[in-house]
């Protein structure tokens, strides 16, 4: 009865439709059908009608049968929450209750799970783009000059000037700095202990990110540093001072742990300063960008350059141009801007020269661009950055943007 209820809704929907999506589930699709397809599903896409079309293609084909409850929240999180102003779900605030049905949830996750595979096709910039979450759901082959994306790479320079690369070193104690331990843990990260026994004196150690790297940081206090690609961070071994200062370059995400009586602060390559006690926050302070942001999650911080201070509150984004002017911005994207800790690109209405400024760090190449990049190339999306350069490439196509790749230089016409 519910297949036979499903088939009624379906012959009301156009003809057109249904031939595609049968092609579709078909596997017969080609490119300009699929993104037909999907640019009928992303401007319909809080359409009654098409949501039972594809809670009827999940009864159909039982697809997403073993999906958890767990995966089913951030396929809904990542593709309903764009769509409107309201939160779909979101255990957190309160918006679903934990002991939902799990048959309605499948119901929505299945019909999000479609929108995201039907929006490869159609990454026109639109507010409601979302590129997939998941690999392997289209297959771009990859042409012999394909790369291959970053991963988890640093250099530890110790006090000494001696270097250890990071992604290459055993696992266990890599040094002894000022009495203090900087060890590797077996996931990768690097944590420093300072011992309780004798004396501990100050000596510094700079961890730093290549092109395609990233790496993940705890400091002597407890802080927890992410450094992004092409970045870096200079610290002490032990925070003895009355302040806990590091300096860093590039782009950081902090989680700061609390000490009331020494503050933490940040120093930046033009000068500013970030000061807080205990709070979470992302600087992006790369030098071939015009603005240094600092974004706000969670506490409050001050922000200084020169004479000038400003206070922050969560989700507020300070931005300083080269004249050392600092403008605020209130309610930022705050998935946009910590996307990469989680590994993704969230674009949302970036310009080419923005995005491809970020898939140059990430993928280390050299961007040329044939004719002068404009500001009307808008991206509204969300891709992993576990795909190689060539799939990536693919989905940015679909706005008019073509690609050639000459070994690592990136040649770029719009």
């Amino acid at each position: 009865m519910l297949l036979k209820y499903f088939n009624r809704r379906l012959l009301m929907l156009p003809e057109r439709l249904q031939i595609l999506i049968g092609l579709y589930f078909d596997k017969t699709i080609n490119e300009v059908e699929l993104q037909e397809l999907s640019q009928w599903v992303t401007e319909h896409a809080n359409d009654e009608k098409i949501l039972q079309l594809l809670e009827y293609q999940w009864h159909k084909h039982q697809a997403l049968d073993t999906l958890s409850n767990a995966e089913s929240e951030k396929i809904i999180a990542a593709v309903f929450t764009p769509l409107s102003s309201k939160k779909i779900i979101s255990s957190a605030d309160n918006v679903i209750p934990i002991n939902i049905k799990v048959i309605w949830l499948k119901r929505i996750t299945v019909a999000a799970s479609i929108l995201i595979i039907f929006s490869i096709g159609y990454f026109k910039l639109t507010p409601t783009t979302i590129a997939p979450v998941a690999n392997g759901i289209v297959n771009v082959p990859a042409n012999k000059n394909d790369i291959m994306p970053g991963g988890r790479k640093a250099l530890l320079t110790l006090s000494d000037g001696s270097q250890i690369i990071l992604d290459s070193a055993s696992n266990g104690l890599l040094s002894k700095q000022g009495g203090t331990k900087v060890i590797k843990l077996a996931n990768g990260q690097v944590q420093y202990t300072a011992s309780t026994l004798g004396n501990i004196e100050t000596v510094y150690n700079t961890m730093s990110t290549p092109v395609g790297g990233q790496y993940q940081l705890t400091l002597p206090d407890g802080s927890r540093v992410w450094l992004n690609a092409s970045s870096s961070i200079h610290y002490p071994t032990a925070f003895l001072e009355k302040e806990r200062r590091v300096t860093i370059t590039g782009e950081s995400y902090f989680e700061v742990a609390k000490d009331a009586s020494k503050p933490f602060i940040v120093k930046i390559y033009n000068g500013a300063e970030v000061r807080v006690l205990g709070t979470h926050f992302n600087i992006k302070a790369y030098t071939d960008e015009d603005e240094i942001k600092t974004t706000l999650l969670e506490g409050s911080i001050n922000i200084s350059t020169g004479s000038k201070k400003i206070l922050l509150v969560p989700g507020n984004q300070a931005k300083i141009d080269r004249s050392g002017i600092i403008k605020v911005q209130v309610d930022t994207d705050l998935e946009e801007t910590v996307a990469w800790k989680n590994g993704n690109f969230k674009f949302n209405s970036a310009d080419v020269s923005s995005v491809l400024r970020q898939v140059a760090r990430w993928y280390d190449i050299k961007v040329v661009y044939l004719n002068k990049p404009s500001t009307e190339n808008r991206f509204t999306g969300i891709i992993p950055m576990s795909v190689n350069l060539s799939r990536l490439l693919k989905w940015l196509e679909y706005s008019d943007v073509h690609f050639k790749l000459n070994g690592k230089k990136l040649i770029v016409s719009l």
